[in-house]
This record gives C-alpha cells, structure tokens and sequence, in this order.
C-alpha cells in the first residue's frame, strides 16, 4: 500500500496557514503525516466535503470513511472525487491536510447532501449539513412540500399513483414506456416491476382539435421515472395546458396562482416572466437559477402527440453532477413558463394562451441512479440500455 501524500495546504512557499480561514483552523502536521503513511483509499469513501477559501481561489477537502470498520478519518483530504460501483464516491490522486474534519463539522461547513454510504460507512456518517446560500437567493416562504406536485402529480409518487391522477384526469391518451436494465434477466413478459424491467416514462394527453395548427383547448402531462424495477418513483413532471384567446386566463391571474403555490417571491409583482424556484430540503424556497440547471426541464413546451424517446436521465447522469444540482440548486426545481397572444397589452389585460409548469428532483434521480448501480453490479453490468417502448374555475391546473 503506497503512502498518502502530505500536506494538501501547504502553499509554495511553504506556509501552512496562508489558505486556511479563521473558521477552519489548521492543526498538527504531525497527525497529518501519521494518516498519510496508513491511509487505504481502497477501503475509504467520501462522508462529506467543505470549501476553504473564496471562489476562485476555493480548494475543496473531503472527508473519509473506511467502508468496512466504519471509522472516520480525523483530517481532511484534496484530491479528485470518482463513483464506485456500489453507488459511494471514492478518491484519488488525494493528499492529507490539516483540516480535522470534525472541526468542519462542528462549524457547521462539512457539506454531506448527495454522498451514498452503505454498511458500516453509513452507521458512521454524520447528519446532512444544509449549502448556505446568499441572502438575496432566499424567497420569501419556508413552507413549501420538499416533494412539490404539478397539477396533481408529485415527485416521488410510484407508477400507479401517477395513473391514478391522470386517469382522473380523463385526458384522451395515454402512453407508457418501459426499459431494461442491461444483463438483468427480465423473465417477465415485459410487464413494469419485473425483474429488469422498469417504467421509463408516463404521458396523457387531449390533443387540440388540428394538431397542424394546435390552437384551442388541449393538455399534455409527461412523467419520468427512476431506473428501479417495481420501485420506480417519479423523478420529473412536465405539464402543458393550451387555451384558445377566448378561454384563457390573465397573466395576473396566472401569476397571483403560482405564487400562492409555490411561494418564493415577495408579491406576484416580483414574479419575473420565467420564475424558477429550488426546493431546499427543510422547505425553503430559493429563487432564481443560480445553479444554472433550468434548462433541464425548463422552457414552454408545444402539443406533442407523444414524448420523445431518451435514455432515462438517472442513468446519463453522473455522481458529480447529481451532487452538484444537489447542493447549488436544491432537493427540487420548479420551473414556470408561458405565452400569451396580446403581448404589447397593458398586464392586466394579457391573455396566457400556453403555459407549462416543470419540477425535477435530483435527490430522487440520484437515489434512483444508485439502486440501479446496485443491481447491475449484482448483475455483473454497468450500464442500461433502452427496450422497444409500449403504447398503452378559470385559474389553470398549476
């Protein structure tokens, strides 16, 4: 087993407190040289992270877990975060500093949201520290659902919950795909919930009366699911709602209805024309996309007759990036957008003629991406391919 590298912060010119902020006290070299010469990365995962510094001059230390005895290692380590095959994220390339974790800890800087630990690493791991955020971001509600619905679908709901919405709906269509799980034996007829096969995607939808020129009354729900066979649970809500001039709603109205929902905004005055509000964990509501990630499922969507097909989105995604969304964004992101057919009329007067509302969430998709990494590891595969799907008052439906 070769030694760790030692010390992470030391500068170039040698000075081991030129980086460290008053918050993140350094501490002996020495304890840092006795962890580098016995660390095992073979056996160690990341439990969390902190930042020291300010952007863009921040360095990031990660602390570590041993994922068989489930003990913590005191200090800090830099180096470059890589996914295991068991769905918890290793290193490499690490260095020891003399940050002690539990230091980090205890102020409250050991950022934990989006690490999966299992076993032991995760009897040992400690609770999830909330992403402090800039003041200006908040909104200003704290009692938003961590899991917002859509007209009446919310994330996190299994397939026959979501049918069972949407068949109260008594829209026209309907739709289901259903993938496989590479190297899984499915032995199941290709029915969801076997044992590889997993519901992709559930739409519905009425369609205008010319879908050549889809003016009118008409109304699309798309629904995304998570990659696990008989566990699948809805990941990402896409709903569409066209009206003709004569049956639309006002701009206002539209926009005194999303801000009695979703919150986030001093009045529906500060509600921009695209509003976008991340879910944090607790309930609170932050607005904007500072974690520029709306273009997602973000954007007025138009009639489509049925989705188009993608690979599902738990599985194109990396650790990394699902961490990232995590931790800059929110448990939850909430889009708005919509079109009206008089838009040089005073705002009281505009006519919304198209909206679409969206909500995805990351913690769902990464804990759905995780399950699935686990059961093509059992299975002897890493990774998934798609299968043939199958068909199967004034204020809007927000």
């Amino acid at each position: 087993m070769a030694a760790a590298l030692c010390c992470a912060d030391l500068n170039a010119a040698g000075d081991p407190q030129a980086d460290a902020p008053p918050s993140v006290p350094q501490e002996s070299i020495l304890s840092s040289f006795r962890q580098a010469f016995k660390e095992d990365f073979n056996r160690e995962v990341v439990r969390g992270h902190f930042d020291v510094g300010t952007a863009p001059d921040a360095h990031r230390f990660y602390c570590l877990v041993d994922v068989k005895t489930g003990k913590r290692e005191p200090k800090a380590v830099s180096g470059e975060p890589v996914p295991r095959v068991d769905g918890m994220t290793g290193i490499k390339a690490s260095a020891v500093s003399l940050y002690a974790c539990d230091s980090a800890e205890q102020r409250g800087i050991l950022v934990t949201t989006g690490y999966v630990l299992n076993g032991s690493a995760a009897a040992s791991a400690a609770p999830a520290t909330r992403t402090q955020y800039p003041p200006e971001t908040r909104g200003s509600s704290t009692a938003a659902p961590a899991k917002p619905d859509v007209a009446g679908v919310k994330l996190g709901m299994s397939g026959d919950e979501v049918r069972a919405v949407l068949k109260s709906k008594k829209l026209l269509d309907y739709y289901e795909s259903t993938d496989v799980l590479r190297g899984i034996d499915t032995g199941d007829g290709g029915k969801p919930g076997g044992s590889g096969r997993y519901l992709n995607v559930i739409a519905a939808w009425t369609p205008p009366a010319s879908v050549a020129a889809p003016e009118g009354d008409w109304e699309s729900y798309e629904v995304m699911f998570t990659p696990v066979p008989g566990k699948e649970r809805a990941m990402a809500i896409v709903h569409t709602q066209g009206s003709s001039h004569d049956d639309g709603t006002r701009e206002t109205e539209l926009e005194s209805g999303l801000l009695k929902k979703y919150g986030g905004f001093s009045g529906a005055e500060a509600l921009p024309a695209s509003p976008t509000w991340r879910i944090q964990s607790g309930g609170e509501v932050l607005v904007g996309d500072s974690c520029n990630r709306r273009e997602l499922f973000g954007g007025l969507a138009g009639y489509k007759t049925l989705p188009a097909r993608t690979p599902n989105l738990a599985l194109r995604t990396t650790p990394d990036e699902f961490r990232y969304q995590i931790e800059q964004c929110g448990t939850a992101i909430v889009t708005a957008d919509h079109a009206t057919a008089d838009g040089t009329a005073a705002r009281p007067e505009r006519i919304v003629t198209r909206f679409t509302v969206s909500a995805y969430s990351p913690a769902i998709a990464f804990e759905g991406a995780t399950m699935a990494a686990q059961l093509m590891q059992t299975a002897g595969a890493g990774e998934a391919h798609a299968a043939a799907p199958r068909n199967t008052d004034l204020l809007p439906n927000l």
